[in-house]
């Protein structure tokens, strides 16, 4: 390579595909635009034609053509090496899940989380087995980029990646999410996430349901995507829970920061994460957390959420209740969150992944 800035080729995929309203496309869409402005950097986007790209980002085509999910994986991997020696990285950047079976320059791979090989199940079994299938490519990677320190324990423990080739870039929050307008005034908690058989849409179900039995007025709201078949995953959940007509189901909420206002609390109660932004988000807004402990949820909420035993639904309702029953340790939560939320910035990342980009190429 010559002198000047570090050509970084990136597998934009997540731009598009299922991923673009869930964390690997949240992610990409907020370290772009500052990667795009280094300029240590020579960004090149790897995108189908409906990307949407941060402004001032070079594309390279991104055709793939089978839209049937497990097939659309299959294309793009084999694809995807061809594309990547076309745009002539110095480094290649794959920001997902899907790092390229013939990297063409150092690989820098992102880690959001193993939960797969984590919190197995039937219906994550072919995610656990490419997992298994693409370790060494992994270990492989100059770097690998874990966004938190428990992503990269799993990386370590169950890729065998080598320790000190791991950094983690924790991600960040979005200024929309700040205190303001609290929504209709109707009382609500809120649980956001896409359907996944880990993500425990039960367990916040029930937890409502308790709520309700013990004379609370508040209802369930559901934010996530639109996917047809995560609906309809959901709605069984919901169809089996104590009190369905306390779970409200919103699909995709584009205002999303008007529904953590207004919220009486986030009960988050995913058994395995990568991150947990909604986390964040909710803190960033004012909105106390209620979560489960386990994987990257201590690490995330910090001091500022009130962290109850994995698993342990009737912990979760006496945590929620704590919130709802005492005014001055609800607002000490709300002022805990905004400090912790605050430590989370999409910059602070992007300054890192730079260091990084450069770093694998003359490091």
């Amino acid at each position: 390579m010559s002198d000047g800035p570090v050509r970084v080729v990136v597998d934009g995929r997540a731009l598009t595909d299922g991923s673009r309203d869930r964390g690997f496309g949240t992610t990409l869409r907020h370290l772009l635009p500052g990667l795009v402005a280094a300029p240590e950097l020579d960004l090149v986007v790897l995108a189908e034609p409906d990307a949407a790209l941060a402004v001032g980002a070079k594309a390279a085509p991104l055709r793939r053509h089978d839209l049937r999910p497990k097939l659309a994986l299959l294309e793009h991997e084999l694809r995807l090496p061809h594309d990547l020696r076309r745009a002539g990285p110095d480094v290649v950047w794959s920001p997902a899940n899907q790092p390229p079976r013939h990297c063409v320059a150092p690989l820098v791979q992102t880690i959001h989380d193993l939960t797969p090989l984590v919190w197995p199940s039937p219906e994550t079994d072919h995610d656990a087995r490419r997992w298994k299938r693409s370790a060494a490519r992994v270990r492989g990677a100059s770097r690998v980029v874990a966004v938190s320190r428990s992503a990269a324990d799993q990386a370590i423990r169950l890729l065998g990646v080598d320790a000190t080739r791991v950094e983690v870039v924790p991600n960040g929050v979005d200024p929309v999410y700040a205190p303001g307008d609290a929504g209709d005034g109707q009382p609500y908690l809120l649980f956001v996430g896409a359907w996944g058989p880990h993500k425990g849409h039960a367990e916040a179900f029930a937890t409502v349901a308790a709520l309700a039995e013990a004379g609370y007025p508040h209802v369930l709201r559901v934010a996530g995507p639109d996917d047809a078949w995560m609906q309809q995953r959901v709605k069984d959940v919901r169809a089996s829970a104590a009190r369905p007509d306390r779970v409200e189901l919103l699909g995709y909420v584009s205002d999303l920061a008007t529904l953590y206002r207004g919220a009486s609390a986030l009960v988050f109660t995913s058994r395995a994460e990568g991150f947990g932004l909604p986390i964040l988000e909710a803190m960033a807004c004012g909105t106390p957390v209620v979560a489960f402990a386990n994987t990257s949820t201590p690490e995330v909420g910090g001091e500022a959420a009130v962290l109850v035993p994995d698993g342990d639904v009737a912990a979760m309702v006496n945590g929620v209740r704590r919130v709802l029953d005492d005014p001055a340790f609800a607002s000490d939560r709300r002022d805990a969150g905004l400090v912790q939320a605050a430590r989370f910035r999409w910059d602070d990342a992007v300054a890192r992944y730079v260091e990084l980009f450069v770093d694998a190429v003359h490091g």
